[in-house]
């Protein structure tokens, strides 16, 4: 979406339209991308579209040469447009500010000017937030390790060389070391992490500390190794970029269940592009997130609802070797049940959809996300079908070109409006399903 400061007439001269719109001061017009390619006229401030508005074709020069601007800020409470939860790609949006601090005794000995408490917080889950770091990050973190170890332990035979007088004496002497300087200590410190095996530099029976070192170092040095190990290994097969294979249309459409079926549907159409490693016991969730403005004018977060995608018939559970259209029906147990085209567009809540699998390569779990707003759902359409056989090569084809197409679908009867009342507000943690 974006705005557009050119006057009407200079782009519709003859539409009948532009005087009724010009006789309103509208010299500010916001337009809209259509399913069509077009762009859609709305009055400044007015978030609904126009249904008699005019129709700017894509081949209009107010259409491609746009001027970019900042969203338009509105004063009353009622126009705040709804923040997102979850963004399309499935990141999650919340913030969480005053965490409850459980380790008192353990903070209050850590100075909060370094901003050291929330490492230590998180210092209690430490081996899940190193895999949820970059590869650049862990592969310092596995280099740093191992060489701080070797100088630790190299420094602690530095010193007992030091104190037993290997550094000083020509003959031999206690610990046997050898005669030289740090840098031997250290290269002494690596042999015997490693086991590769000493030189002309081993202990002797008469150094009794150093060889408590040495078995110190032996079981640290396996224990950071089968650390670092296991950390590498587990985000090697974490299943992160799977999920970005999995594709949601941008847009959700209300329309007709099919052509047998005339009941309202949701529909959104799922995909899993990649066509070699397939997914193991997929199933997919459907939520709405309703928000109001309180007394205080603060948009607060009233309640989560659960939305039948087929549980009872076990339609939840998808196979995804091609595109599917997941499917809600709008009956009497579901939350948008009475809503209309035009009341959608007033009511404050969010669609978060949910799927997860089993990657039959890894055997690790995933779940993929993404989140629809009352503006990214289109009444009255219906997806075009995307898997055709194709005679020349004798097999079916899935077209994703046509992946967020849709067509007009027949009128859809709206049963009656919805009322806010305390039974509605209870079926915010109630729902038919009995997921929430």
């Amino acid at each position: 979406m974006w705005c557009d400061t050119t006057h009407l007439t200079e782009k519709i001269p003859t539409d009948p339209m532009v005087s009724d719109i010009d006789d309103n001061n509208c010299l500010e017009n916001v337009l809209v991308l259509t399913t069509n390619g077009n762009a859609q006229v709305r009055l400044n401030g007015n978030l609904n579209s126009c249904s008699t508005a005019p129709l700017l074709p894509n081949s209009s020069p107010s259409y491609h040469n746009h001027t970019p601007k900042k969203p338009r800020k509105y004063p009353s409470t009622k126009h705040i447009p709804t923040p997102r939860l979850v963004s399309k790609t499935g990141e999650v949006l919340l913030k969480n500010i005053h965490i409850p601090n459980k380790t008192q005794l353990v903070y209050k000995w850590v100075p909060c000017y370094f901003g050291f408490v929330t490492y230590v917080s998180n210092f209690r889950n430490w081996f899940h937030l190193i895999i949820e770091y970059s590869w650049r990050t862990v592969m310092l973190l596995f280099t740093m390790g191992f060489v701080l170890s070797w100088l630790f332990f190299g420094t602690l035979y530095y010193v007992i060389a030091i104190f037993t007088g290997d550094l000083s004496q020509v003959e031999e002497v206690v610990s046997r070391l050898s005669k030289g300087t740090y840098l031997v200590c250290h290269h002494f410190s690596m042999e015997s992490q490693n086991t590769i095996g000493y030189g002309h530099r081993y202990m002797r029976e008469n150094c009794p500390l150093a060889y408590i070192i040495l078995s110190i170092q032996i079981i640290f040095g396996l224990l950071v190794q089968t650390i670092l190990t296991a950390v590498v290994i587990a985000k090697m097969l974490r299943p992160k970029k799977r999920r970005q294979e999995m594709r949601f249309s941008q847009f959700a459409v209300i329309g007709p269940v099919d052509e047998n079926d005339h009941r309202p549907a949701l529909m959104i159409r799922l995909a899993d592009i990649q066509s070699r490693l397939y997914l193991a016991e997929s199933h997919v969730r459907l939520f709405m997130a309703c928000s109001k403005i309180n007394h205080n004018g603060q948009r607060v977060l009233v309640g989560l609802k659960d939305m039948n995608v087929g549980y009872d018939g076990g339609w939840d559970r998808v196979l995804l070797l091609w595109p599917i259209i997941v499917r809600h029906v709008i009956d009497e147990d579901s939350p948008m049940f009475g809503m209309s085209a035009e009341t959608m567009k007033n009511h404050q809540f969010e669609l978060i959809m949910t799927v997860e699998g089993i990657v039959e390569a890894t055997g690790m779990t995933f779940q993929a996300r993404t989140s629809f707003l009352p503006d990214e759902i289109n009444w009255g359409q219906r997806f075009v079908p995307i898997v055709v056989y194709s005679e020349e090569a004798e097999a079916f084809q899935v077209d994703y070109s046509c992946f967020e197409c849709t067509e007009g679908a027949d009128p859809i009867k709206v049963e009656k409006p919805v009322e806010d009342s305390e039974e509605e507000e209870h079926h915010h943690r109630h729902s038919a399903s009995g997921f929430v």
